[in-house]
């Protein structure tokens, strides 16, 4: 059975692999899953863009760290799989 946010992760987009990596760098290692991918195709804004990948309690320290190394977030997507399909909402 699957709850509500189940599978849910969210993405922060960033112009390039090496401002991902900066403030993947700069994040707790607590365990948790944070990963580089590209931006999904389905909302990339051009170009070559990579996202970090992360669950929903991180998104404050992933702001937060984002500001401080004053590296921008392009946008921010929520993604849910349902019946095996992702989909993307934009929060920012």
């Amino acid at each position: 059975m699957q709850g509500e946010g189940f599978m849910d992760y969210y993405l922060a987009i960033y112009s390039s692999v090496t401002l991902a990596n900066r403030v993947k760098k700069y994040m707790p290692q607590d365990g948790d899953y944070i990963g580089i991918v590209h931006t999904p195709r389905s909302i990339s804004m051009g170009g070559c863009s990579y996202a970090l990948k992360f669950k929903k309690h991180k998104l404050p320290v992933i702001k937060q760290v984002s500001q401080y190394l004053g590296i921008k977030i392009k946008a921010l997507y929520k993604e849910s799989v349902v019946n095996g399909v992702k989909s993307y909402s934009q929060i920012y």
